[in-house]
């Protein structure tokens, strides 16, 4: 049932720009996708054997233990012995919900995608499945988050698995959506790696703008080594950017009716060295360089494409 306050919403048009913030009505319908994917129940049930016929009891213990994973992981990363109880009562679910909506936007952004990777294994799971009958199958829960993310304009979304920042959503969806998917389901698992880690210290901020940048560079750099690895062909001594390329126009990896243009593409692919060199490396002296959020974004999408482009290439390559 879509509501007024949605279609009006709706009729507005996409927003002018993102936020980066998560507010208290956000954090709450995850909690609603919580309650639809993973059972969540704000019963405890005591702390003693519990009888595999009892359905009710072993669909709650199954739950709170999906619950207490997704804290101890969260724990653990985050250099916290538990989550702060209100009593010896208190049932991990009601613990995990309140620490959500009290944590930092960061915090929460874990929170969010631990719970969702460890809700889609459990779904998976025979004896979890076999007391527990969600509402919401682990690809629908993931829909509805990004549903939300995108109702209250905050520039996040969860793909394959990980929380990746948006600036534009058309650059989005033509440049990072197929180069995840593409590296996802193509064998290029060490591209598909550091172009994550490119987003995760992109959403970590300023502080961590030269890992993207770094890491850009690493996903653009695999991708071609992948692709040498493909077609078993030797692999350049020193296995950069520059030599990479070198050595794939020479086997004929890019459509020959570019002739004269493989100069122009090579320094549009270079772009994602070039930038990463100038403002994510080297020592920068008693001054350092203070990365643009603008160029990160750039570089991030620039890199999807030319990620695409590179996959594709290789796709149609001797066709």
């Amino acid at each position: 049932m879509e509501l007024y306050s949605k279609r009006k919403k709706a009729a507005e048009g996409p927003p002018a720009s993102y936020r980066y913030d998560l507010p208290a009505e956000f954090r709450n319908q995850v909690i609603f996708i919580w309650a639809q994917s993973m059972g969540y129940t704000e019963v405890s049930i005591p702390r003693r054997p519990v009888a595999p016929y009892d359905m009710q009891n072993m669909a709650i213990l199954q739950v709170n233990q999906l619950f207490d994973r997704v804290a101890n992981v969260f724990c653990e990363e985050h250099y916290l012995l538990s989550l702060p109880r209100s009593s010896h009562f208190e049932g991990p679910c009601i613990a995990l919900r309140v620490y959500f909506q009290g944590c930092t936007d960061d915090e929460a952004l874990d929170i969010i995608q631990l719970s969702f990777n460890l809700m889609s294994a459990a779904q998976e799971d025979s004896t979890f499945a076999s007391y527990v009958q969600p509402k919401l199958s682990s690809p629908e829960a993931v829909k509805k988050l990004n549903q939300r993310f995108q109702e209250h304009a905050i520039g996040f979304r969860l793909e394959q698995g990980k929380i990746v920042r948006l600036d534009s959503e058309f650059l989005h969806s033509e440049t990072t959506e197929p180069a995840l998917a593409l590296m996802h389901v193509k064998v290029y698992e060490g591209s598909l790696a550091e172009f994550q880690l490119a987003h995760k210290y992109y959403r970590q901020g300023p502080d961590h703008y030269d890992d993207s940048l770094t890491n850009c560079l690493k996903a653009l750099e695999s991708t071609l080594q992948r692709i040498f690895s493909l077609h078993n062909w030797d692999m350049p001594g020193d296995p950069k950017f520059d030599n990479l390329f070198a050595e794939v126009k020479k086997r004929s990896l890019f459509p020959p009716f570019l002739g004269s243009h493989i100069g122009e593409l090579k320094k549009f692919l270079q772009a994602v060295a070039v930038i990463r060199n100038e403002e994510g490396a080297h020592g920068a002296g008693s001054v350092p360089n203070k990365v643009p959020d603008h160029l990160v974004a750039y570089q991030i999408h620039l890199t999807g494409s030319a990620i695409v482009f590179l996959i594709r290439c290789n796709e149609n390559h001797g066709k």
